[in-house]
């Protein structure tokens, strides 16, 4: 905000006539002081009566205050700048000199000698230019008080804003000046010392601030015990010095309720876990995994979650991070399973311009790029290429990633955490996975139990469930009925929620409102039901037609038959992944292996 747009010479009206007084007295002239709108702001002699009323006509001055100079008038009335005036050669002046009053380089009012009468006449003309430099310097100083003035005005605006803004604050604060006098205390702090002054307190409690404000030291807290109102309450007081005026230290005391910070803490906490809140569970179990993966959120530590299909474990991966410091950042999923080897690292690491034929010639930022000061989630980790986990390992040891076809490393800040469906213990005895990638990974494991292991929580999903498809389908299904509810808790879930999660969109495809019974949706159930066991039967029933045959031909016999089976039935053939209980990426490169 410039100094001088928003202020005008009348507020500071009383130095303004003050100034006038002294310059008429030393001079033994009469003064005459307007702001740049032509309001007389002072005047002495003939012209003290009219000050606070606009001039009118007075074009000398507004000769001024529009070029920014001194104008001399030796003879008023006759003079070229008083052609227009209203008083054109019957003014009442005898001579004149004014000078603008700037400030900023704008002109904010004008400062004028006037003679009246012959001896003043005499004198205002003696030494004229001692008289136009004694203006400019009168000039100078009114615009000095106006700008300290303004200053003071604004200071005082901030003042008052940052008074506002500490009986905002949910903290009691107490501005001791360089006597350890009280200076201000804000609304909080009065609330909390039941008193509008530490005077008013009661004795003891009293005592015990002024003995905390008169003795502590920048940085110095600790616990007192005050009594507000009748009751005894605990607080966490400290002080900060500062320089205030005059550079001498001052003091702000700042008290806490503690039951204020216990409040905010829980509050705090019930925030940032409310991105556990999408996940289902009501068990003891989901209880206590939601906590521990909370825990486990606030630090930047590798994760490892395992679970069988169906579990969670992306649905995990994203609340820890939402939960975490990094929740502002990008959270990038990976599924390893489900991008074809040849092209996963490209996927991850990205490439440099030129890389190779057919490249982007701009190159490409890979998924660990991308995430940079963020998450990212290695689906179905099990299933990448030892190739690859040699430069995961890099990844995590290093915190740096090279492109395909770049030469210099890329520093990344980026949290891991890694899932899979398999057993990676048995696939590190196996050599099918890196043991030192595995001890990299597996810094805090979390193992998620399967559906089948937590019934409790079969029918939370279930209504979960029911309400997300009700809002999908525009139904109105009320729930499931006592003979679907014990149907639903008896069978095992081996897909776990996604199968659940299928079998109640299934349903619902068919019953739109009212509650699902076996009555209105037992055929429905039942095909469903029958279909599965025909899925699982078939295979077990091939199982006894090669007692002989080698575990690799043993293996190639179910694939193709689980292949054979889901076609039959119309299914796409990643459904033989659900049949095997393998991941797509394996059924693909067993597929490939077998030539199938």
């Amino acid at each position: 905000m410039r100094v001088g747009v928003y202020m005008s010479l009348m507020g500071i009206q009383e130095s303004v006539q003050q100034i006038a007084d002294a310059i008429a007295a030393v001079l033994k002239i009469e003064v005459e002081i307007a702001d740049k709108h032509l309001f007389r702001v002072a005047g002495t002699g003939k012209t003290r009566s009219g000050i606070l009323r606009k001039m009118e006509g007075n074009l000398v001055y507004d000769s001024a205050i529009r070029t920014g100079r001194t104008i001399v008038i030796e003879n008023p009335g006759f003079n070229e700048v008083c052609h227009h005036c209203t008083y054109f050669q019957n003014c009442s002046e005898l001579g004149e000199i004014c000078t603008p009053i700037k400030l900023n380089n704008e002109m904010i009012g004008v400062i004028g000698l006037l003679a009246f009468n012959e001896k003043q006449k005499k004198r205002l003309f003696s030494n004229v230019e001692d008289k136009k430099h004694f203006l400019n310097k009168m000039a100078d100083l009114i615009a000095s008080k106006l700008k300290a003035y303004e200053m003071m005005v604004e200071l005082k605006g901030y003042t008052e804003k940052l008074y506002n803004i500490m009986n905002m604050v949910d903290q009691g604060i107490i501005i001791l000046n360089s006597n350890h006098s009280v200076e201000h205390i804000n609304m909080k702090a009065k609330i909390i010392i039941g008193a509008d002054q530490p005077d008013d307190m009661a004795q003891e409690s009293k005592q015990k601030l002024e003995k905390f404000m008169k003795n502590a030291n920048h940085g110095d807290k600790q616990k007192i015990r005050f009594n507000v109102n009748g009751n005894d309450k605990e607080f966490l007081i400290f002080c900060q010095n500062f320089v205030g005026s005059m550079s001498l230290i001052e003091k702000m005391i700042v008290i806490q309720d503690l039951d204020d910070i216990q409040e905010k803490a829980e509050f705090s906490n019930k925030e940032n876990k409310k991105a556990f809140n999408n996940i289902v569970g009501t068990s003891t179990q989901m209880k206590e995994l939601k906590d521990y993966a909370y825990k486990v959120s606030r630090s930047n530590s590798t994760v490892f979650i395992q679970g069988e299909s169906g579990t969670g474990k992306e649905e995990f991966a994203r609340a820890i991070h939402f939960s975490s410091e990094r929740r502002n950042g990008p959270f990038i999923t990976v599924n390893c399973g489900a991008i074809p080897e040849n092209l996963l690292e490209s996927e991850l690491f990205g490439y440099a311009p030129g890389a190779f034929t057919g490249a982007n010639k701009n190159g490409k930022k890979g998924k660990f790029e991308i995430a940079n000061k963020g998450t990212i989630f290695l689906d179905e980790i099990g299933e990448m290429p030892q190739a690859l986990q040699v430069k995961i390992l890099r990844v995590i040891q290093q915190r740096e990633i090279e492109q395909i076809g770049g030469n210099q490393m890329i520093p990344i800040d980026v949290r891991i955490i890694a899932a899979t469906n398999r057993n990676v213990q048995q696939m590190v005895k196996d050599k099918e996975f890196r043991e030192d990638l595995f001890y990299r990974l597996n810094v805090i494991p979390i193992l998620l139990p399967p559906l089948r292991n937590r019934p409790e929580d079969i029918m939370a999903l279930v209504h979960h469930f029911i309400k997300l498809f009700n809002q999908q389908f525009r139904s109105n299904v009320l729930g499931v009925g006592q003979d679907v509810r014990e149907l639903l808790l008896a069978y095992s879930w081996p897909g776990n929620a996604r199968e659940l999660r299928n079998f109640i969109e299934y349903i619902m495809n068919f019953i739109t409102h009212e509650y699902i019974t076996l009555e209105n949706a037992g055929e429905y159930i039942q095909k469903k039901i029958k279909v599965k066991k025909q899925e699982e039967s078939k295979l077990t029933s091939d199982m006894p037609i090669f007692p002989s045959l080698s575990l690799e031909e043993m293996e190639k016999k179910l694939i193709k038959a689980a292949i054979d089976q889901v076609k039959q039935n119309g299914q796409k053939v990643e459904e033989a992944c659900h049949l095997l209980g393998i991941s797509r990426a394996t059924l693909f490169r067993k597929i490939k292996l077998y030539q199938l």
